[in-house]
């Protein structure tokens, strides 16, 4: 984190997308437009995964917004040397996919970072059991508390699939005050910015 997390009460977190798509400019924009202490990036809609879910049918291994890759080919050195984490969920039906993609892309940079994924959102496997037809796709929402275990165990980078558009920004919120499940008022209040 920035010299700003040497003060307990302050937490500063940039967004740099609002869909799949969005500038690819952002990125670097919201590292070197100030300090910040999280950079967080919302890349999923009810289309995007559409997109994804066809992308994963002609190639497993995909299924998450290749764009963040191209995003982070220019910006995840500058990230770490900035001292900012990003929370993304730019791993849209394959967040351990986008994670290992990362992990490529940092030892080609000769990076050393601490890459984690959150999933437990895809519930395709379990359409028949809950009635649903034959989606190409089927998530569930997700909240903040898979964020808030990776940062807690160090994470520099972490990419979800499917969470609520606040869980970007409570995760950390969270992790940085130690809030915890029934902190009411502190999670309502940071869960108003990810609206």
């Amino acid at each position: 984190m920035s010299d700003l997390a040497a003060d307990p009460d302050l937490i500063r977190i940039g967004n740099c997308s609002g869909f799949y798509g969005d500038r690819l400019s952002a990125v670097r924009e919201m590292l070197e437009g100030g300090d910040l202490d999280v950079l967080t990036g919302d890349y999923l809609a009810e289309l995007t995964m559409l997109i994804l879910g066809r992308d994963m049918m002609k190639d497993a291994s995909l299924g998450y917004a290749k764009t963040f890759v191209r995003q982070m080919e220019d910006c995840l050195g500058l990230a770490l040397d900035r001292n900012v984490q990003i929370v993304v969920n730019a791993g849209g039906l394959n967040p351990a996919g986008l994670a290992a993609k990362l992990r490529e892309l940092a030892d080609t940079l000769g990076l050393v970072v601490n890459i984690a994924h959150v999933e437990g959102d895809n519930i395709t496997a379990r359409a028949a059991e809950l009635n649903l037809g034959t989606p190409l796709a089927a998530n569930a929402y997700l909240g903040a508390w898979g964020i808030v275990e990776c940062l807690n165990a160090g994470a520099d980078v972490v990419v979800t699939g499917r969470v609520t558009d606040a869980s970007v920004i409570v995760g950390p919120a969270a992790a940085h005050f130690g809030w915890g499940r029934t902190d009411y008022d502190q999670l309502a209040g940071a869960s108003s910015p990810g609206t």
